[in-house]
């Protein structure tokens, strides 16, 4: 069994000076210039991941590159997930192959400490932050406590749930009979006037609202607290 054991060895530390010797591509020099993608494009954008060990199949044989080995993604890279990418050689036998890599990107997000009723308005005391892989959450998430500090939740959510803004109501930046500047604009000028809110509004949202001066009821969209902007 050792004397299997040594020969083994000494066969995977051969493979590569047996490639070169028949003039073909290293499995190991593909997997290095895979491998250098995607730590410096990960690097660069200073997040923390890990990449699962690539896997080429063994029977794989291809043509000594007389250039430099070129690594690329298929298409726009995922946050994180499996990758699928390629290995080019534009050398004189040019080839091309293609690969996917399994590739973990962890981040700190937001976590509910304790169980919420629906209604509920969120504190500090109900959050955490705990180290989550991104492919393993669904939807969109909270990396700091500051968007959903005194947010009411939609419905009751469980200890340890990882914070959705689905999850939350939109805050209400203007409330039915809440007097608001109702400004009236164009590329050129801009008019600001008083009236009264006939509706509750979201940002973005349209609401009608009445001129305190003229009383006619106008149409306009919720800018900011306070705030209805009328295109003119």
């Amino acid at each position: 069994m050792r004397g299997k054991t040594q020969l083994l060895i000494l066969w995977v530390l051969a493979m590569p000076r047996a490639f070169a010797a028949e003039g073909l591509q290293s499995h190991a020099s593909i997997m290095e210039a895979i491998t250098a993608l995607v730590e410096s494009d990960f690097r660069q954008k200073a997040q923390e991941f890990q990449m699962e060990p690539i896997k080429l199949d063994p029977r794989l044989r291809l043509p000594l590159c007389d250039r430099h080995l070129e690594a690329f993604f298929l298409s726009a890279r995922r946050e994180s997930g499996f990758l699928s990418l390629g290995v080019r050689c534009e050398g004189t036998h040019p080839w091309t192959i293609y690969n996917k890599v399994r590739v973990k990107v962890y981040r700190n997000v937001v976590v509910l400490k304790n169980a919420v009723r629906q209604g509920a308005r969120l504190t500090e005391t109900d959050l955490g932050l705990e180290r989550r892989d991104l492919a393993e959450l669904r939807g969109s998430y909270f990396t700091s406590y500051e968007p959903v500090i005194n947010r009411p939740v939609r419905r009751t959510l469980a200890a340890g749930a990882v914070l959705s803004p689905d999850w939350l109501t939109v805050p209400k930046l203007i409330r039915r009979g809440q007097k608001v500047t109702i400004q009236a604009q164009s590329s050129h000028v801009a008019v600001k006037m008083s009236g009264r809110a006939l509706s509750d509004g979201e940002a973005g949202q349209r609401i009608r609202v009445r001129n305190d001066q003229s009383k006619r009821i106008v149409e306009g969209m919720v800018a900011g607290p306070g705030l209805v902007l009328i295109p003119i």
